[in-house]
């Protein structure tokens, strides 16, 4: 137990000695310094068990850097984080080797890829897996930076591994679903997402999931795919009720009617509903959608589902917007600015914004 102590306090005086250096930015060093604190501490309560767990702190940069890689698929401007997240009192390795421990070699992985060198990485992460077979990191970044390089049968199966030696680990997650995505297999795509969910993943990996839009173009993917089939739930989409929304929100935007495909959409949303009566998105669009048919009986059924939708949740501003202008439409001016007002207290998106502005300056 000592031992253990002594590691992680030494590896605190390393990492001070690499912020005075600038070989560490200030904001990992603290992260860093908080987890190894955290470890020395526990390893000194005498609580802590060895085990071999996926990197999880300091690695923010890297996980940045693969977004960029996800949209556009090159390269350059890759930086990484030069520190390890988490460093095991087990993994120093004896021998004739240069670099002698797993953190060491994970490390110098990561100024590779920093370079631009994912084959030099690669072959690093070999090493380690020389060392160390099941460790999360070496086999979920390998795989990755496989699969960049256009390795893709390759990169399958050792994701593939990655998450079989750590299921909980939400980088792997992450990389097998894009990959599943990539190469056509939507439906594995999505069964990943769950796995990553259920990870109990850091907030800036789901932000990252999130703003790269892999949730909604995995849901679009399956939809099309199941587009000839007679569904008509969740269930036979496989899809949650948000996510199959963001995915027909994706299949039509009411700002632009004329384009997309509006009659997917629809049974998406119909989908949706069957299962999420209330749904206030599902309501608010595919109520949107109907009232421009110009249809009289779809109008009616169009304007009862906008204002069930503000019912169900009256401070939601996509069903606060888009009832104003349905009240604008039928000359209810009065009525259009009491829900723009409303509207105002609710910090709507940009986007919400910009079409509300465009509602009142109509309003005069």
């Amino acid at each position: 137990m000592n031992d253990e102590r002594e590691f992680w306090l030494e590896s605190l005086d390393d990492l001070d000695e690499e912020l005075a250096a600038g070989d560490l930015e200030p904001e990992d060093h603290q992260v860093l310094s908080r987890s190894y604190t955290r470890q020395a501490a526990q390893a000194i309560r005498g609580d802590q068990e060895p085990s071999e767990k996926a990197d999880r702190g300091g690695r923010g940069k890297l996980i940045a850097v693969v977004a960029g890689l996800v949209v556009v698929g090159v390269l350059a401007g890759v930086f990484l984080a030069r520190a390890v997240g988490s460093r095991h009192s087990g993994d120093t390795i004896t021998g004739n080797d240069a670099v002698s421990s797993v953190p060491s070699l994970l490390r110098n992985a990561e100024e590779s890829a920093a370079a631009g060198d994912l084959a030099e990485a690669i072959a690093i992460y070999d090493r380690v897996l020389e060392r160390s077979p099941s460790n999360p990191t070496a086999l979920a970044y390998k795989g990755w930076f496989l699969a960049l390089l256009g390795q893709e049968a390759e990169a399958a199966n050792v994701l593939a591994d990655a998450v079989v030696v750590a299921p909980d680990y939400p980088d792997a997650r992450a990389f097998r679903a894009i990959l599943l995505y990539r190469t056509g297999d939507c439906f594995g795509a999505a069964a990943e997402l769950v796995a990553f969910d259920a990870s109990n993943p850091p907030e800036f990996i789901s932000q990252l999931v999130e703003n790269q839009g892999l949730r909604t173009n995995i849901a679009l993917c399956q939809i099309v795919l199941q587009g000839q089939e007679q569904f008509q739930t969740l269930a036979d989409l496989g899809l949650a009720a948000n996510d199959a929304v963001a995915a027909a929100r994706a299949l039509w935007d009411p700002t632009t009617p004329a384009q997309g495909d509006p009659a997917l959409a629809l049974r998406v949303y119909e989908a949706v509903l069957a299962d999420n009566p209330d749904h206030p998105e599902a309501l608010t669009y595919s109520g949107v959608m109907l009232t421009q048919t110009g249809l009289d009986d779809q109008f009616a059924e169009g304007a009862r589902r906008i204002n069930q939708a503000v019912e169900a949740a009256p401070n939601r501003p996509e069903a606060r917007l888009w009832r104003a202008w349905l009240l604008f439409g039928l000359g209810q001016t009065d009525q259009a600015r009491a829900d723009l007002d409303h509207l105002d207290s609710l910090n709507p998106s940009p986007e919400i914004a910009r079409l509300a502005t465009d509602l009142r300056s109509r309003l005069g």
